[in-house]
Parts: structure tokens; C-alpha cells; sequence
């Protein structure tokens, strides 16, 4: 099966590639824009996604079956300062993607975001009405709606914090908690932002069962603790043995607080608080493993790059 993974050198698509390769039926073509792989060879294609003649090209020579698309500006804080660039990016060139799917006959897997929802409840399922707060969520829901109309098969998989040993490119969550812990420095975790966070191999997993097979539709695919961002923080600590008394709540006095962490500049990004994904019915459907936090955490340690 021809497999054509449009983002594969940004986190989820390195994980998502190396999966694939694992298989001796599947035969990867994979894009990048800035950040080239280390290891490239004629599989990779450098795009803009934004370039719908380049784009063309690419469907024109890999004449895929199936395509995953990744690629999007995924940084809350500079979608928001960016916001036409993000919508040409996010929603005019996604619905493109879907364009030439169904001009190729090619199935379309498109990574969603929780972002959709308004983040006031949280575990929020599949049929509950999107309501983003943020430009970005905004992106997504209207890149949704695109795909689904554009592209004659489609699956719409939105998931939630994704963290595990970044193969290339910026850290994530986990591995900037680990780092600031590591260096003698403090963490504040919100305990009033929850998210359901998924480990990468456990996401990629489910992405390449959609692969093997078509789940028309949208899909919740995360983690199955619903946890505040404190208490994310503490398993953390506790899963790479450092000192959970460095993890402060959000409710600490500022002034006790590091005076530069990149963590929590990346929380202070403009992000709405209740959120994860509430996925019963897609780990029913679909026959997923679970995937807690603990788990995911350990199963993290034990693949140390």
C-alpha cells in the first residue's frame, strides 16, 4: 500500500513513518518543509504546504492510497499572532490535501486537535458540538468541516497532549518538565488545565490501524486519565524519579516562581483550560489498548533514545 504522510519530519511523523516501515507491505513517501530528516533519501519531498502546484506534484509522483496529513502550524501562541498565515496553512492548504485525494482516489487521515471545543467541560466525545475559544481551535474545526466535504473518504482523528522522546525537532511537554527538574529548577502545573495526554507510540499505533483499514468519520484518540497539569507534573517526577516536591500548584505565590521556565511560558500561551477527549466509543470501535498516563510513562523510559 502506497502511504503518503504529508508533515513526516515533525514529531508524530517521525514515530508514524518509523511504524509504517516496520511493515513490508507499506511503501512511505513522506514531506518536509524546515526541518530536513537526518536520514533522507528518495522517499522524502521537500514541500510548502501552501504550494498547491508542489503539492500536485508530489501526489502526481507517489500516487498514494492513503494519505495522513500532519502538517500544520500547531503553536497556539503563534497562530495567534499569524493568523492569516495560520488559516492558509491550517485550513486552505488541509482542504486541498482533500482535494487531491479524491482527485487520486486516495483515502485522507487528518490530525485533528482538541482545540476544537470551547474547554469548559472537558472529555468532551465525538458528537459534542466544537466551540474553539482560540484562533487556532478555530483553524482546526474549519479544516474539519473542509476535509469532510472535500475528500470522498475520510477519517478525522482529533487527539490531545502528545508527549513522548522527540526524535527531531522542539521538546514537549514531558521532556521539558524532565529538563527543569533535572537542572535543579521548579515546575507549576495548573491544576485547573486538564487535558487527557497520550504517549506518541500509543497515538501512531491507532493512526496506522486506520491505515490498514477505513473508519469513516471523527475519532477521539488520547489518553484515559483526564488530569490536571499539577498532577501530570507529579507522575512525571514520579515515573523518571526526581523530586515531586519541586512540582508546585498553580496556587503558589509568583514570587516563588522560576523567573524564566519555558514550560510555563508555553502555558501561558492563550489556551482554553478544561479540555480532553473522551474516548469510549472510538477505543470500542476501533478494539484501542488504554493508555494512562503511568503507562504511558514508563512505556516512554523503557524506549530511551
Amino acid at each position: 500500500m502506497r502511504v503518503l504522510i504529508v508533515g513526516a519530519s515533525g514529531f508524530i511523523g517521525n514515530y508514524l513513518r518509523r511504524s509504517l516501515l516496520q511493515r513490508s507491505d507499506y511503501e512511505v513517501s513522506n514531506t518536509y518543509n524546515v526541518r530536513a530528516p537526518q536520514d533522507i533519501d528518495g522517499s522524502w519531498h521537500r514541500l510548502e504546504i501552501t504550494d498547491r502546484a508542489r503539492m500536485s506534484q508530489v501526489f502526481q509522483e507517489t500516487q498514494p492510497q492513503v494519505v495522513v496529513l500532519l502538517a500544520a502550524i500547531a503553536d497556539v501562541k503563534t497562530v495567534e499572532t499569524d493568523q492569516s498565515r495560520a488559516t492558509a496553512v491550517n485550513v486552505d492548504a488541509a482542504a486541498h490535501v482533500a482535494q487531491l485525494c479524491t482527485h487520486h482516489h486516495a483515502r485522507l487521515i487528518f490530525l485533528s486537535s482538541e482545540y476544537v471545543f470551547g474547554g469548559d467541560t472537558g472529555n468532551y466525545r465525538e458528537k459534542d458540538h466544537p466551540g474553539p475559544n482560540t484562533h487556532y481551535g478555530w483553524t482546526k474545526w474549519q479544516a474539519e468541516l473542509a476535509v469532510g466535504h472535500e475528500a470522498s473518504e475520510c477519517s478525522i482523528v482529533r487527539t490531545s497532549l502528545v508527549y513522548g522522546w522527540p526524535l527531531i525537532g522542539r521538546q514537549n511537554m514531558v521532556t521539558m518538565i524532565v529538563d527543569r527538574l533535572k537542572n535543579d529548577g521548579a515546575y507549576t502545573g495548573d491544576v485547573n488545565t486538564y487535558r487527557t495526554p497520550i504517549y506518541v507510540e500509543h497515538l501512531t499505533e491507532s493512526i496506522v490501524q486506520m491505515v490498514d483499514n477505513y473508519y469513516p468519520g471523527i475519532w477521539h484518540i488520547a489518553g484515559n486519565d483526564w488530569i490536571n497539569m499539577y498532577e501530570f507534573a507529579c507522575a512525571v517526577a514520579e515515573a523518571f524519579n526526581m523530586d515531586a516536591s519541586k512540582v508546585k500548584s498553580s496556587q503558589v505565590s509568583p514570587s516563588v516562581r522560576p523567573t524564566i521556565d519555558p514550560v510555563e511560558e508555553l502555558e501561558r500561551s492563550p489556551r482554553p483550560d478544561i479540555l480532553g477527549l473522551d474516548c469510549t466509543q472510538t477505543s470500542y470501535r476501533l478494539g484501542l489498548r488504554p493508555s494512562g498516563v503511568v503507562s504511558g510513562l514508563q512505556e516512554m523510559l523503557a524506549r530511551e533514545i
